[in-house]
């Protein structure tokens, strides 16, 4: 099967080969957005776990009085741990930005659904359509 456009017969191209395509994204948007959801979770379960084994190894280095160069390699393991919720931020700004766009989305179908309208009170006129 072939990647390349094709019309559909209806005037719309379709980047993938079917019919029903989805010219907009939606499908796409919806399946990177369930993955991205699913990064953020594995994320926060892979630092829970982390930091739980980071705690209860400090715990057992306390009680058995052997602290001497385990603080520097403990120290290294939250920076590694930092990174790791440096990135999940990443994650949520992404979140974020996927919010905006949506909301920015919506007016601008409204606007052309608006001048739709107005192109169809005018008697299909299409010159009073302004860019």
């Amino acid at each position: 099967m072939s990647n390349a456009p094709s019309n559909n017969g209806a005037g719309n191209i379709c980047n993938d080969g079917s019919h029903n395509g989805d010219p907009l994204g939606i499908n796409k948007l919806a399946v990177d957005y369930d993955y991205l959801m699913y990064k953020i979770n594995d994320y926060v379960q892979s630092i829970q776990i982390q930091t739980h084994a980071i705690c209860q190894q400090h715990d057992t280095v306390i009680k058995d009085d052997i602290v001497e160069g385990i603080i520097d390699k403990n120290v290294a393991e939250f920076k590694v741990l930092l990174e790791q919720c440096n990135e999940l931020e990443n994650y949520f700004d992404m979140l974020e930005q996927i919010a905006f766009i949506s909301e920015t989305f919506k007016e601008r179908l409204d606007t052309i659904f608006a001048e739709l309208k107005t192109v169809k009170t005018n008697n299909g006129h299409a010159n009073d359509l302004h860019p």
